[in-house]
């Protein structure tokens, strides 16, 4: 029992300690989305149109693809401005207006595409070369239009709205996972606050119902970190390279046995990898702090 009560007392002090860390470091990369994947934030917070300042913090809701709304929506006044600008006097960006934009930039990465073609001909002039240093910030833009028409200075007005409005990911999936995720943390941060007063009023193995929680919570962070990976990498769509390589010519030229028997074999080895690590944890659990020595 003392053995266990001295391993309880230092989880709950690390665990504690960890979940802080994580929730601050969360908090400042909320204020870097803010700053540098305004598109990420929007579909993150269902923000259909632009919200003027301070905007609010969506708690719960949802997100309607087709009306374009956020159905029983609940807000707290100030939150996101706060969280992603710093600030109670910056406006949030909303999905609307970030697709409205990509209609012009589009528009202007087709005559980006247009004069890289004359550059790579070898025929262009200082004019053009010019020109083209003048747009290349919108060639990534053009080159999203490929995966529509076979050559984007071909494209007309309604396949540049289609591709704005389709380039996005859909909102739903990056709007739960991100609540996911934070609900995760709170649930942790909760569990190692609680951990620690009952500790430190030394009556944690008198809370049955708590030890049941603290096991029944080991999943948190693996679904926490899983989400958190859907979020920033389905949330990073269109682009491998923001506004510069579109996801779909980023594709490896590796064939798809290359790609299915790598997948094999890691599956295989980490799937071998976790039977080891269960059957030890396992015995020495069984064997407890006695069998030790």
């Amino acid at each position: 029992m003392a053995f266990a009560k001295r391993s309880f007392a230092i989880a709950a002090g690390f665990g504690l300690a960890s979940v802080l860390s994580v929730i601050v470091l969360g908090d400042a990369s909320g204020y870097t989305i803010g700053e540098v994947q305004r598109t990420k934030l929007a579909l993150i917070e269902a923000e259909w149109e632009t919200q003027p300042a301070p905007a609010a913090f969506t708690l719960f809701g949802f997100p309607d693809q087709d009306t374009q709304t956020t159905k029983y929506a609940v807000r707290i006044p100030y939150a996101l401005g706060i969280i992603a600008t710093r600030s109670v006097d910056t406006p949030i960006e909303g999905i609307k207006e970030i697709q409205a934009e990509m209609v012009g930039k589009m528009q202007q990465g087709i005559k980006a595409y247009a004069l890289l073609e004359k550059i790579r001909e070898g025929n262009a002039t200082q004019t053009i070369k010019d020109q083209f240093n003048d747009l290349k910030y919108y060639l990534g833009y053009g080159l999203l239009l490929k995966r529509y028409v076979a050559d984007p200075k071909t494209a007309t007005h309604e396949q540049i709205v289609y591709a704005a409005e389709h380039a996005l990911p859909r909102v739903a999936p990056l709007f739960w996972s991100f609540r996911i995720m934070v609900g995760c943390g709170f649930i942790m941060l909760y569990i190692f606050c609680a951990a620690m007063y009952y500790n430190t009023k030394r009556v944690v193995q008198d809370k049955r119902w708590f030890l049941k929680l603290c096991l029944w919570s080991l999943p948190l962070p693996w679904i926490a970190a899983e989400c958190g990976w859907i979020v920033a990498e389905y949330g990073r769509q269109p682009w491998v390279i923001a506004e510069v390589l579109p996801t779909f010519l980023g594709v490896s030229s590796v064939s798809t046995k290359t790609v299915l028997t790598s997948l094999i074999g890691l599956v295989v080895l980490y799937s071998a990898l976790l039977v080891v690590e269960l059957y030890l944890m396992f015995k020495y659990a069984r064997l407890g702090p006695e069998g030790q020595s």
